[in-house]
């Protein structure tokens, strides 16, 4: 993950996790579920076989989503035993496709890369926000498990909506070298203080 490296792996816990909260993934979603993925509120909660849970949403690609929550952390089926990512379609048993443990403080702090396309964040961008960008349905290394989520570098701006606050660059990596790995946080968390309710 050196800085000039093309090798995203999603939203990464960055310094000490603060909470992580399960949700459920209602059966068949429509985009997939990867280790790092940045998630939505689903806006509900769902009869499972582990009680009422929230569910995250199962077909928004939460580039540009006003709502995230935070990034996943574990990921389990409809047994609770671990796998490496839900796929799409997946059916679970009926209810849920599967559970995920997302950490979800609105203070957490992830490292992610940034995806270099048209521009790589410059000097004079570092505290302003910026949009995350997923591959079409949000698919990442089925190999591994961990997702492909990056920082939308072209979008940095001081821009209230926008889904990211750009805290620092990773202390190992040069700013404005392409792929330069960023400390940030949600802008736009769900359990942030000015976000709507769902």
């Amino acid at each position: 993950m050196a800085t000039g490296r093309d090798n995203p792996f999603g939203f990464a816990v960055w310094d000490k996790l603060i909470r992580a909260n399960l949700y459920a993934v209602p059966t068949a979603p429509t985009i997939a579920i990867y280790h790092n993925d940045i998630v939505v509120h689903g806006g509900a909660h769902l009869a499972t076989s582990r009680g009422y849970l929230p569910i995250i949403e199962d077909a928004q690609v939460p580039d540009g989503y006003p709502s995230l929550l935070g990034s996943v952390v574990a990921i389990f089926d409809e047994n609770m035993d671990p796998v490496k990512y839900i796929a799409v379609a997946e059916a679970g048993d009926t209810v849920v496709a599967g559970y995920v443990m997302v950490a979800d403080s609105p203070e957490q702090l992830f490292v992610a890369q940034e995806d270099s396309v048209t521009n790589a964040i410059t000097l004079t961008e570092g505290g302003q926000n910026a949009n995350l960008i997923s591959v079409a349905l949000c698919a990442g290394n089925s190999t591994t498990g961990i997702s492909t989520q990056e920082i939308d570098s072209d979008t940095a701006a001081t821009t209230a909506a926008l889904n990211l606050k750009i805290v620092r660059p990773h202390p190992f990596d040069t700013p404005t070298s392409d792929y330069c790995r960023y400390v940030v946080t949600i802008n736009e968390h769900h359990y942030g203080d000015t976000i709507a309710g769902l």
